[in-house]
């Protein structure tokens, strides 16, 4: 009698320990929700101003200390520039400036003034910050002898740099204005006519910088769209629950009041055994994620939960859906 009693009070314990940590877990994941939710609301103009003006220097860091140094090519206006400083007495950043400033100029008579202030800071600066490194910290050699190395930092940090722009839809001007001007006179999209351009400035370096460069420089301009979209992507992941059950209100509540989320629940029937079941539709966070799945398994050992790895998740709770 006494050895069922205390074993009933351990399992008390037990079940009181296990709800104990279960509601401390949902404490700190409503903190990160929390977090998370105001990192994904509009952002606030100086915030927006910020984050362009670190990715406008990002850019031309990278640019000034790997690009210019080894003669990648990887299309764009500093592409450009490096080919031109070639013939010229001119350095390549000072170059760029000149060109961007060119572009801006033409853009505001074609593009509109709108799109000229939205872009002109980010193109500027990215310029006037290459260029002024180049006065401060002249850097004419590569850092190493590893020519990939040197390519995969001439990639990354602007791919970088370009992608929080592109979440932030902004732009650092240069062949992206050649390209919407190409884009408003034909039937030529903007990602062709980038493509089409680049690919003519890189093919080119084969011939003045040799077939090393060269063919470097084609790599590089390969794995800048991969790297951009890739780092796009890491940017705005979530996971999204397929959740087939039999336990719609006990799940409906956890979604509902524990994760402060909402779902959609569609009514399904099982092919084989034709009993009706309740399809869940839910986009967590990655701070969710885990907790989630955990308590579904735990109050529906039999269901059947289907997780996907997504991104651009647009809407309420997650990101915003003015991209202007």
């Amino acid at each position: 009698m006494n050895e069922n009693i205390g074993e009933s009070n351990f399992s008390e314990k037990e079940k009181l320990k296990h709800i104990l940590e279960r509601n401390a877990a949902i404490k700190i994941l409503r903190k990160d929700r929390k977090k998370d939710k105001f990192a994904h609301e509009p952002l606030s103009p100086r915030k927006k101003f910020f984050l362009m003006s670190f990715a406008a220097v990002l850019m031309a860091n990278g640019t000034h200390f790997f690009k210019y140094p080894n003669h990648f090519v990887i299309g764009g206006v500093e592409g450009a520039s490096i080919l031109l400083s070639n013939s010229l007495p001119l350095s390549p950043a000072f170059i760029t400036l000149v060109l961007n400033l060119s572009l801006l100029v033409l853009a505001y008579f074609i593009l509109g003034k709108n799109f000229v202030i939205k872009t002109g800071y980010v193109s500027i600066l990215n310029s006037l910050t290459a260029l002024l490194l180049s006065k401060i910290m002249p850097h004419t050699t590569p850092f190493t002898d590893n020519k990939l190395l040197e390519l995969f930092c001439a990639v990354l940090i602007p791919a970088l740099g370009s992608s929080i722009l592109f979440n932030l839809s902004a732009s650092s001007g240069g062949t992206d204005i050649i390209a919407m001007i190409i884009n408003k006179y034909t039937n030529l999209n903007i990602g062709k006519s980038l493509l089409i351009g680049d690919s003519i400035l890189t093919l080119m370096s084969i011939k003045m910088f040799g077939a090393e460069i060269g063919l470097l420089s084609c790599l590089g301009l390969l794995m800048k769209g991969l790297v951009v979209n890739q780092f796009i992507a890491s940017f705005n992941t979530a996971k999204l629950f397929l959740i087939i059950t039999s336990k719609q209100e006990e799940i409906s509540v956890f979604i509902r009041d524990k994760l402060n989320r909402s779902a959609t629940v569609i009514d399904g029937t099982g092919l084989y055994y034709k009993k009706d079941q309740s399809v869940f539709l839910c986009v967590t966070n990655d701070y969710e994620a885990a907790l989630f799945r955990k308590y579904i398994r735990e109050i529906d050992p039999r269901c059947f939960i289907t997780v996907l790895d997504t991104s651009s998740i647009i809407g309420k709770g997650f990101y915003s859906t003015d991209l202007h």
